[in-house]
């Protein structure tokens, strides 16, 4: 098939009359939809039937107005080898239908790639993906520009089929004298998106280029980097032959071709270099924003958990001090009072003993007391009580004395006889002594009853004189009676129990935040490792040093004591760990598997608050 059989192949199969001008008509291509992303504003079109080949792909970046969307239809036009003679242009539409007429939304606020797959008859032998990008620098907010990038980060970095980038148009208009500010922001955003030298693939695509062009001077002085620049006056494509006059009309049509073919001459150029470029693979690149989006996926779940620790911290504080004060509310109740009520009995004291009472104690002092005056008593022959029964025992011991004499032996007679009743009247004065003692009436006779001084005894201080003798002694024992208020009983319980429920809770928060703190060293080893991995995989353009990262989470904390204090010491783990892998060449570099739990969530920090 040859050129000719391709256009006409297109306007009957691929494309419909969308306007007939004078000497030539338009034709808007027919496109199939491959992918549609509304959420990331992306949209992936495609003519031609599908084939596997590689795809040669363009970015086109530049402010709203600049012209990306004509540059887009001249490529098209030129790939399809359509000529100045021709009586037909293609062109591509907005592809967005809405129900809401009045909506906003427009095909330029979505990322556009056209793929044109290779047909026979077209200029070249490749297949092409022509990517229309959002106009930076417009009137819309901040926020919108800040969206546009980070859906074009989402189309280089996810998969929409692209694999390679093999330019980067920087389409600006061939008059204009000034790169805004914001213009460069983005292509600083873009470079550090792509995370390689994108200068090789960079190049500067001039607008309406039919008068002096300074806008290559003007970016260079705003030191950005480009290989090379193209003009494009597209102003041929789609100019009308209206001249009245056949000299005025042949002098147009000379001029449109003259133009026509310098806009011609820097599309073969282009796409000469287009095929003979070296991609920037954007696998490497997906590769390095993987490991941005883990990197700040750590620092975002970071510093979740800092404020999750501080809310713990001052949750813990705060039981602590209610715990004080049910644990001091408790010490103060009264629920149980003991009564020590007194009982005393009396009871008899042994024969041959009497004790000293004390009435005014009401106690007794001597319980056991035996007076030795009855040994006296008994020696003199009173007749009382212990004098009779040692006068009875000594009777009884001479008769007896005699007889133990009698069987004496040698002494015998007489002579044994009065050693028998010397042996019997000592032996009987001892026995009576003893009977009469054990039998006497000592309480009258007590040798310290009439004693004057003060009695001393378990604190009696009473004179012994005062104290009642008798055969009775006093014995003193109390008894406990226990009482209990039910009501002040049961607020004591409940005191009790929110201590333990209280400890119980403070307990399991002091292990999590000791838990954490041990997992900062986890998370060190994650910060070190991913920035520099990012480094490694954008040669070095992405320079990501993690201390300097955790200084400057510090520099936002700095007003919270608490999460500073945990960010000191995940820093100084930060400091040994990327030390050490300097030190080592990197050699132990390797992929770290951080345990699930390195984090808590807020659900969790929430049941236990």
């Amino acid at each position: 098939m040859d050129n000719e059989e391709l256009k006409r192949l297109l306007i009957n199969k691929y494309s419909s009359l969308s306007k007939e001008e004078e000497g030539w008509n338009n034709y808007e291509l027919k496109t199939i939809q491959k992918q549609k992303d509304e959420k990331n504003k992306i949209q992936i079109l495609s003519i031609g039937p599908e084939n596997n080949e590689p795809i040669k792909s363009v970015l086109l970046m530049g402010e709203t107005g600049a012209g990306k969307t004509r540059i887009i239809n001249a490529m098209v036009n030129h790939l399809y080898g359509v000529t100045f003679e021709d009586t037909c242009r293609f062109f591509f539409k907005d592809q967005l239908e809405y129900n809401d007429k009045n909506s906003s939304e427009s095909q330029t606020d979505y990322i556009t790639a056209y793929v044109i797959y290779h047909q026979d008859g077209m200029v070249n032998n490749s297949n092409y993906m022509l990517i229309d990008t959002p106009g930076f620098g417009d009137t819309r907010s901040e926020y919108h520009q800040k969206l546009a990038i980070d859906h074009l980060r989402t189309f280089l970095t996810e998969d929409y089929g692209i694999d390679d980038l093999h330019c980067i148009g920087l389409v600006a208009k061939a008059n204009q004298n000034r790169i805004s500010g914001f213009q460069r922001v983005i292509l600083s955003e873009f470079t550090s998106l792509l995370g390689s030298d994108v200068s090789l693939i960079t190049y500067l695509l001039a607008t309406f280029a039919s008068d002096d062009t300074q806008v290559n001077e003007v970016v260079r002085q705003e030191e950005v980097e480009f290989v090379d620049m193209y003009e494009f006056d597209n102003w041929p494509l789609y100019v009308p032959q209206n001249p009245s006059s056949s000299n005025s009309k042949r002098d147009h049509r000379n001029y449109r071709k003259f133009r026509w073919e310098n806009m011609q001459r820097e599309y073969v150029r282009f796409f000469e270099t287009l095929e003979n470029s070296s991609p920037v693979s954007l696998i490497r690149t997906r590769e390095v924003n993987q490991e941005i989006k883990l990197l700040e996926e750590i620092k975002m779940t970071l510093k979740y958990d800092l404020i999750n620790v501080s809310h713990l911290n001052s949750s813990l504080n705060e039981q602590k001090r209610v715990r004080h004060q049910y644990a001091e509310k408790a010490s103060k109740m009264k629920w149980k009072t003991i009564e020590r009520k007194e009982h005393q009995e009396r009871h008899e004291v042994d024969k041959g003993f009497h004790a000293h009472n004390c009435d005014s104690c009401r106690k007794t002092c001597t319980s056991l007391c035996a007076d030795p005056s009855n040994v006296t008593a008994a020696l003199a022959g009173t007749g009382t009580g212990v004098g009779a029964a040692a006068v009875a025992g000594v009777g009884s011991a001479v008769t007896t004395g005699a007889v133990i004499g009698a069987e004496v032996g040698i002494f015998g007679g007489p002579l044994g006889a009065l050693i028998g009743s010397s042996i019997g009247t000592a032996v009987g004065l001892t026995a009576g002594l003893i009977v009469g003692i054990l039998t006497s009436k000592t309480s009258s006779e007590c040798h310290i009853a009439s004693n004057g001084s003060l009695c001393n005894t378990d604190g009696c201080n009473h004179k012994i004189s005062d104290h009642t003798i008798e055969k009775e002694k006093i014995v003193i024992y109390h008894i406990c009676d226990e009482k209990i208020d039910l009501l002040e009983k049961s607020r004591y319980d409940y005191a009790k129990k929110e201590i333990g429920k209280i400890e119980k809770s403070i307990e399991e928060k002091e292990k999590i935040i000791n838990e954490f703190k041990d997992k900062l060293t986890f998370i060190a080893k994650a910060l070190v490792e991913h920035t520099s991995k990012i480094s490694e995989l954008s040669y070095g353009h992405k320079n990501l040093n993690p201390q300097v990262i955790i200084d400057e989470m510090i520099m936002e904390e700095r007003e919270n004591c608490q999460h500073v204090e945990l960010l000191m010491v995940l820093r100084s783990e930060v400091r040994i760990l990327f030390e050490r892998r300097e030190q080592n060449g990197h050699r132990n570099s390797t992929r770290l598997n951080i345990p699930a739990n390195i984090c808590y969530s807020v659900k969790e920090t929430d049941e236990l608050l």
